[in-house]
Order: structure tokens, then C-alpha cells, then sequence
């Protein structure tokens, strides 16, 4: 009985065995890391001069809403985020409602349209300033010469009106094609013997749209919704690379001021206080949306 019991004992730990590495792996390089930085941020901490964080309590976090700074990158972020958001859902899910048809020869546009994913955002940066760029941008090429528009040309990154905007185009061009694949995912799954009856009964296309599709895509809209609400609030790589928060401070964002507080003015404190509510703010909306999201019971 001992030796049973031994046995079985020995048989439970072997999956604990094999997960141990990485248990060891995330407990050193995410959680550590992620428990230090959050207790700096209820610090004050300048990493060039200070020897050690000394502790302030939530001095950072309410010097934050008194920081004209921090309220121009909260407001840009939302901003950003408004716009991206209705506008990444609806591009993905038309996309991927024409890829999922069966128009003939729409098979052609797929490696066009989901390329953009395996683009690094900071190498879509460098080529989007060049195509936004005043003197020999594509954009404004076309506008001149192939529209005869010459009055649509614009500084576009250093142009207060459009700095955000161009932004917006870039995550766009860049994310749409993981929520095409996340609403594809969903568009399969739905039977096809749904779509047979709704036939017989004389349901249009339009119909089957907004009675069986969409509603079947409930659970596709809560994944392409958060993962877009996280994209959009931690916006910072395109930002960084082509307009670094200008002209003036058009386009600071949240991430980009949590990292000039820790890595230009050294306040390493504050910067992490700026992230850390930038992260919780990301996690409140994505859990809001699942809850509106959420199917009704009964």
C-alpha cells in the first residue's frame, strides 16, 4: 500500500517536473521584474544619483493628474484609441467577410492583406515616414500629380491636424490583419447548416448577416475587441519612430511619457507609475467590453 501510494505520488509530480523550468524561467524574468518595477513606482527613484528607491506612497500616482503632461498624453491616447478601435473592428471584420466569400479570384488578396503582420511596427515606422514625407512622400506624389490635388499635400507628421491621424493609418495597416485571421477563426466555425436553412427559409444575404453571422461572432468580437483596446492604449513603437510626441506634444502618448520620465528626466519612479496605470486602465477596459460582450443567460 506505502509502495502504491510511493508510485502514485512519484506519477503526480512528473508534470510539476517538466513545468518546473519554465515556472523557474517566468518567476526570473516577468514576475520579479514585474513585483520590482511596481514597488518602484510607490518610489522615488532616480537611478543615476539615488542609491536606493525611497518609498513615497502614492505621491507618484496623484502627482500624475497634476502634471499638464500626463493629462496631453492621456488625452492623445484616448484619442487614438477612439478612433482606431471602431475603425480596426470594422476593417477586420469586413476583410475577412470578403476573404470568407466566394468571389472569384478574392484568394489573390490574402497574402496582400495579411503580409503587414510579419512587418516589425518599427520597420512600417521608417516606411510610413517616408511615404509621409512633405517633399518626397508617395502620399503627397499621388495627390499632385496622379489626382491633381496639390492643395490635399500636407506635412503630415508635422502637422498638428494630421500627426495622430497618420499614426492611426499606420496601426491600422499593421493590426487588421490578426483580427482578419481572429474573425476568420470565427466565420469557419459557425455551421453551415444554418446558413442552408436561413436558404430554404428565403433569407437574404443581408439577413444572414445580421441573424446569423454576426451573432455567432460574439466570441470572435470579445477576442479582436481586447487584443485592439490593449494595441491601441500601448500604442508607443510607431509614435517613437516617426514623430517621437510632435509636433510639440500632438502625439505624446502614455508609454512614450512613462519612458522619458524613466529613461531622459531619470525619473524612474514616476515613469513606472505612468506605466503601471496605463497597464491597469488597459485591463479595466478590456474587462468592461467582455462584460457588454458577455452572452445572455436563458
Amino acid at each position: 500500500m506505502t509502495r502504491s501510494k510511493a508510485r502514485q505520488t512519484k506519477k503526480a509530480l512528473v508534470p510539476w517536473l517538466f513545468l518546473l523550468p519554465a515556472v523557474v524561467f517566468l518567476a526570473t524574468f516577468l514576475l520579479y521584474p514585474l513585483l520590482s518595477a511596481l514597488r518602484i513606482s510607490f518610489s522615488e527613484y532616480n537611478f543615476v544619483y539615488s542609491e536606493k528607491p525611497v518609498f513615497n506612497g502614492l505621491t507618484n500616482y496623484i502627482e500624475l493628474f497634476q502634471d499638464r503632461h500626463f493629462m496631453i498624453s492621456l488625452k492623445n491616447t484616448a484619442y487614438y484609441t477612439v478612433v482606431f478601435f471602431p475603425l480596426f473592428i470594422l476593417l477586420a471584420l469586413f476583410l475577412a467577410l470578403l476573404l470568407n466569400s466566394k468571389i472569384r479570384g478574392i484568394n489573390a488578396f490574402q497574402a496582400a492583406i495579411l503580409l503587414p503582420i510579419v512587418v516589425p511596427l518599427s520597420l512600417a515606422g521608417v516606411m510610413f515616414t517616408w511615404i509621409f514625407s512633405q517633399d518626397f512622400g508617395i502620399l503627397n506624389h499621388i495627390l499632385a500629380n496622379v489626382l491633381h490635388l496639390p492643395h490635399l499635400q500636407r506635412f503630415w507628421l508635422g502637422d498638428v491636424e494630421t500627426a495622430m491621424n497618420a499614426l492611426i493609418a499606420v496601426g491600422l495597416w499593421k493590426y487588421t490583419g490578426f483580427g482578419i485571421i481572429l474573425f476568420l477563426a470565427g466565420l469557419k466555425a459557425i455551421p453551415v447548416e444554418l446558413y442552408e436553412a436561413a436558404k430554404v427559409d428565403g433569407v437574404n444575404g443581408w439577413q444572414n448577416l445580421i441573424y446569423i453571422t454576426l451573432p455567432n461572432l460574439k466570441g470572435s468580437f470579445s477576442l479582436v475587441g481586447i487584443w485592439g483596446i490593449i494595441q491601441a492604449i500601448k500604442v508607443y513603437d510607431q509614435v517613437v519612430v516617426m514623430t517621437n510626441g510632435g509636433p510639440g506634444t500632438a502625439t505624446s502618448v502614455l508609454y512614450l511619457y512613462a519612458w522619458k520620465n524613466a529613461f531622459t528626466f531619470f525619473n524612474m519612479g514616476k515613469g513606472q507609475a505612468i506605466a503601471f496605470f496605463t497597464a491597469v486602465l488597459a485591463i479595466v477596459i478590456s474587462i468592461v467590453f467582455q462584460v457588454l460582450l458577455r452572452p445572455e443567460k436563458g
